[in-house]
Parts: C-alpha cells; sequence; structure tokens
C-alpha cells in the first residue's frame, strides 16, 4: 500500500501528525505545562494508537468501510507510530535546545589561591581527599582544586583548606603555582577531564610529576598513551584487599594470601603497560588478554605446587618489604635482601 500509493499514505501521516501535535501542544498550553513540557508531550504522543488496527478490522469486517479506506489508513496509523522515535530525537537535540527553558549558570568565579605547595591536587572527592588528607598528615603543603562549588564549601566547613576553579585552565594551574610544584595529584571524576588536564599540564609544566586516578582498564590505557607514568586504577587495591582477606576466610595463611595478592598485581600491572601497546589491534590486543590470563593461573599453579611455601608459616618481613615495593607502579624494586638464618628460601 505504501508503494502504490505513496503520497496519499504520506499526507495521511502528516495530517494525523500535524493535527494531533497542535491539540496537544495547546492542551499543554490549557493546563500550564511550562515550554519544555509542552513540547516533549506533543513530541512524544502525535501518533495513532495501537486500537485503531482493531477498529480498522472490525470496520472492514463489517463492511461499514471498504478495504480501499480502511488499508491506507492502517498503513499512516503504523507510520505514525514508527516515525515517533524520530520525532523525539528531533525534539531533544534541535528544538530544545533553541527553544526550551535553560538554567542560567551559575557564575562564579574563581578562588584567588594564597598558597602553593609542593603538590597539587585536583578533585576532592573521596579519592582526592584520601590522598589529601594522608599528604597533610604527614606534613606535605598541598593546594587543592575542586570544581563543585557545593563540595568545597562544604569542606571548607569541615575545616579543610580547598580552592574552587577548574584545574584544566593553565592560567589556574599557573596561579596555584604548578611551576614550582613537583607532584599533580589527578583526582577528577571525568576520564574526559582527566585526560584535558593531562595533556595542559604536560604541555606547560613539563617539570610535574603526574599521579592520575583511572576508572577502568580502557582509562588506563589513555592515561598511560598520553605518558603518565603513575596510574592507579580505584578499585584495584580494595579489589586486592578484599580478595586476600577471603583466601584468609577459606584457610589461606595471612602471608600466602598477601603474596597471592602482591603476585596480582605485579603481574597486573605488568599486563597493563605490555597491552597499552597493542590495544588498537583488536585481535592482537584480545588473544594477548587471553595469554596473559593464563601466565597468572600457570604461575598461581606453581606456587601451590611449591612445598616450601607451605613449610614457611612465619613472615618474612625483607621479602614482603620488597614484594610490597614492587607491586608500587614504577618504584624500583631495588636488590633482593640477604636470607634470614634459618629461613627457608622465598
Amino acid at each position: 500500500m505504501i508503494v502504490a500509493e505513496p503520497l496519499l499514505v504520506a499526507g495521511l501521516v502528516l495530517a494525523i501528525v500535524a493535527v494531533k501535535f497542535g491539540i496537544l501542544l495547546g492542551l499543554g498550553r490549557a493546563f500550564r505545562l511550562s515550554m519544555d513540557q509542552g513540547l516533549l508531550l506533543a513530541f512524544a504522543l502525535p501518533q495513532v494508537g495501537e486500537f485503531a488496527f482493531v477498529l480498522f478490522s472490525f470496520a472492514d469486517q463489517q463492511g461499514v468501510l471498504g478495504p480501499e479506506i480502511t488499508s491506507p489508513l492502517v498503513a499512516a496509523v503504523a507510520l505514525s507510530m514508527a516515525i515517533t522515535p524520530l520525532l523525539l530525537l528531533v525534539n531533544q537535540r534541535l528544538v530544545q535546545p533553541r527553544v526550551g527553558t535553560h538554567e542560567a549558570a551559575e557564575a562564579r568565579e574563581p578562588d584567588a589561591i594564597h598558597e602553593t605547595g609542593t603538590v597539587l591536587i585536583a578533585g576532592f572527592g573521596s579519592f582526592g581527599a584520601t590522598v589529601g588528607r594522608l599528604l597533610r598528615a604527614n606534613g606535605i603543603q598541598t593546594t587543592v582544586l575542586d570544581i563543585d562549588s557545593d563540595r568545597v564549601d562544604l569542606l571548607r566547613r569541615m575545616g579543610l583548606q580547598v580552592y574552587y576553579g577548574d584545574a584544566t585552565r593553565h592560567d589556574l594551574l599557573e596561579t596555584a603555582g604548578a611551576a614550582r610544584a613537583r607532584l599533580l595529584v589527578i583526582a577528577l571524576d571525568s576520564p574526559e577531564k582527566t585526560l584535558a588536564l593531562v595533556h595542559t599540564a604536560r604541555k606547560h609544566f613539563p617539570q610535574l610529576t603526574l599521579l592520575a586516578r583511572a576508572f577502568d582498564w580502557q582509562d588506563a590505557h589513555d592515561l598511560l598513551e598520553a605518558g603518565v607514568a603513575y596510574v592507579y586504577r580505584e578499585a584495584l587495591d580494595s579489589s586486592l584487599r578484599l580478595g586476600a582477606e577471603a583466601l584468609r576466610l577459606l584457610g589461606f595463611r595471612a602471608y600466602r594470601a598477601h603474596r597471592a595478592a602482591q603476585r596480582f598485581l605485579r603481574h597486573d600491572e605488568e599486563s597493563l603497560r605490555e597491552l597499552t601497546a597493542r590495544r588498537k589491534d583488536g585481535h592482537v590486543y584480545v588473544s594477548a588478554v587471553r595469554q596473559r590470563i593464563e601466565d597468572l593461573e600457570r604461575m598461581f599453579e606453581a606456587d601451590r605446587a611449591e612445598p616450601a611455601l607451605d613449610r614457611d608459616a612465619g613472615w618474612d618481613a625483607d621479602s614482603i618489604r620488597e614484594e610490597a615495593r614492587a607491586g608500587v607502579p614504577g618504584a624500583p624494586a631495588g636488590p633482593p635482601p640477604p636470607p634470614r638464618r634459618g629461613a627457608p628460601p622465598t
């Protein structure tokens, strides 16, 4: 029917949608809906309801209306339903940005910064606040920037010195002392903002050592490719702590659970850096991931078959210290410690 009578069917669809659109828009105004709500109502409900199929079929069967009338009407009803998602997209992307209600953006100038610290912290949510509190508790002077005005005001009431401002701005970083600082801790809530800050810092303040929060593997790959040497996935450490505790509750001795977590961490960090260079080729990347997973499983199978680990019931402090240090990305492993007297090999 649509192919046979395209102009007739198209005219019916346009007439139906236009009439219903106008009625719905008028009803929205009559019921004092806002412009945004009235437009959404009109764009969402201009189609004919599916009960029309039942009515037209019944009318055709009873001889009230002939097929020459019901067939194009059924086609028009179906098409009016089909175009509704497209109309909603038009409303969302083209109409609302131009005629919808826009909230006035709060105009707040960046705070004047009266201190410059050894460490700049960009973002002071739960992640950045933990880092900042640890540094300050150990006597490290920090300068903290955050773009969330409500959070800045709340943290100030708690007695923390936090400045409002967009850390991705070159001039604000300059004012915050980026040219003299040693470290920049990036703990922003958006991967896009994080990468923007990385590019700004590397371009204008190359002496800064960047330590960046990543949300997942893909974010970590992006940051490593951008030249960030110290990348920290936010859930990794807590996941390993939980996994080590699960092993302990299942009967592993504490030192074995700890060492398992440390070995997993080292293997995972090595995998991340190795796979970053291969991520552009999907097939090679997936194959390399599978290989790294198999390598990890074989490594732990070899550990379980090692009798010395079962005999060693105590903590080897020097060994643990070296393993913990090696588990920190970028930290030098250092020479192996001398064996303790009477201790089995580690």
